[in-house]
């Protein structure tokens, strides 16, 4: 099978100064190259493309030559910037794996996303009005801006925040209540039926005293990966009760049926000490790092469920042929 293999390429190391962090999102050119040489284990052909400014145009210059995108893509730019390669696709005519230009645009409004699902009575979102307040960026994943000091306690830090993160990182900044509590990750894997992956909870245990616990940018990007053990970050499967899982788990789908969102996805919680279950976010393009000496949550999912790399991968492309009507690929896994 004919495949283009969209991306973009980190450059930049982890960095506490958040004008640094502008290419967090995007892959490491070791996993950019793990996923082409595991693509070729399936039996493609690959055709390797940046999604920069000129993805368009090579996208459209080789379309003869491709039955399928496989799209890990973050974009060039723009708070919709996910739905660019979709989009490019969608005008070629160009079958492609992962959610279509419009699910994609709406989850990275975090704001729009919540205020969908929670009018549509599926979900319970954090409120805006009671200290203290988490101060983050509406259009950004990966953590990127989300530093221990943006949980503020008053209203001078509030606006401090804001400002810095308007400065810092551009584009809207969202304000919500702060949630004390337990931190969850879903990965839910295909479609016609969608499979929910092991629930991960998140440990904090192993921040500096003092911190918030909550998945911040230091969090993911400065101190799991420095980690000796790094089951220490989390639990998978989470120890929860059945009653909380069914409860993740029936919720998770049906935020992934309401969206329409396509082949996999993450959905991120958070649990306070109610056990009242709050979303936060969904991730349409959930990182796949195959290096198990790091944390990659959605793989680390699927590590647990019973699948290698190379399943997770042949099962998103399955299922996008699936939906594409291309009977050609076939998956064993």
């Amino acid at each position: 099978m004919k495949t283009a293999f969209l991306f973009n390429v980190k450059l930049s190391i982890p960095s506490r100064n958040i004008a640094n962090q502008k290419d967090i999102e995007f892959d490491s050119p070791q996993v950019i190259a793990a996923i082409e040489a595991t693509l070729k284990s399936l039996g493609h052909s690959v055709i390797k493309i940046e999604a920069d400014t000129d993805a368009f145009e090579k996208l459209k210059q080789f379309k003869s030559q491709i039955d399928l995108v496989f799209n890990i893509a973050e974009g060039s730019g723009g708070d919709a910037r996910e739905s660019q390669v979709p989009l490019f696709c969608e005008i070629l005519g160009i079958p492609y794996t992962h959610s279509t230009p419009t699910v994609h645009a709406l989850r990275s409004d975090k704001h729009l996303t919540k205020a969908l699902l929670s009018g549509a009575g599926i979900v319970r979102a954090p409120g805006g009005k009671n200290f203290p307040l988490l101060v983050k960026p509406n259009s950004e994943g990966s953590s990127k801006g989300i530093m221990d000091e943006n949980v503020v306690k008053d209203k001078e830090e509030l606006k401090e925040r804001v400002k810095v993160l308007k400065e810092s990182v551009g584009g809207e900044v969202l304000v919500e209540e702060y949630i004390e509590g337990r931190e969850f990750t879903v990965g839910i894997l295909g479609n016609y039926p969608a499979r929910v992956l092991p629930i991960i909870e998140q440990k904090f245990d192993f921040l500096p005293e003092g911190m918030n616990k909550m998945a911040s940018y230091e969090l993911k990007w400065l101190y799991e990966d420095t980690l000796k053990n790094l089951h220490e970050a989390y639990d998978c499967p989470a120890k929860i009760s059945p009653k909380l899982q069914k409860e993740i788990e029936d919720t998770s789908l049906k935020i992934y049926e309401f969206l329409q969102v396509r082949d996999c996805a993450r959905i991120d919680y958070r649990l306070d000490k109610d056990n009242d279950l709050y979303f936060l976010e969904i991730n349409t393009l959930p990182g796949l790092n195959p290096d198990e000496t790091v944390i990659s949550y959605f793989p680390l999912a699927a590590r647990v469920a019973g699948l290698t790399f190379n399943d997770l991968i042949a099962a998103i492309l399955a299922s996008a042929c699936k939906r594409w009507g291309i009977d050609e690929y076939q998956v064993t896994c």
